[in-house]
């Protein structure tokens, strides 16, 4: 599963500006979970995280980190890397059935 966690604070403009660059991403992706989380309300997921900065965009495939955005990312780069990694997820998937078919 891919998973996009968003990092953001209320005093911070460029996550305002990073959610209006986004908005309504999670549209066009149904199967990926994405989250935002406030990093002054939610300090121990950040901390979790290890996110210090804001905006912080992380992708996750599977539970592993996959890509990591600090600052405003570009709409297009954040949807080409979802597709990419949900193309390796896809792949890999492929193989596995392969293989286990023989």
């Amino acid at each position: 599963m891919t998973k996009v966690l968003l990092f953001t604070q209320k005093t911070c403009s460029a996550c305002a500006t990073q959610k209006e660059k986004t908005e309504g991403i999670e549209d066009e992706f149904p199967d990926v979970e994405f989250r935002e989380v406030d990093i002054q309300r939610d300090l121990d997921i950040a901390e979790e995280y290890g996110v210090q900065k804001t905006p912080t965009t992380l992708i996750y495939s599977d539970g592993e980190q996959v890509a990591e955005f600090i600052g405003i990312v570009e709409r297009d780069e954040l949807e080409g890397t979802i597709r990419t990694v949900k193309n390796e997820q896809s792949s890999l998937t492929q193989r596995l059935v392969e293989f286990v078919r023989g």
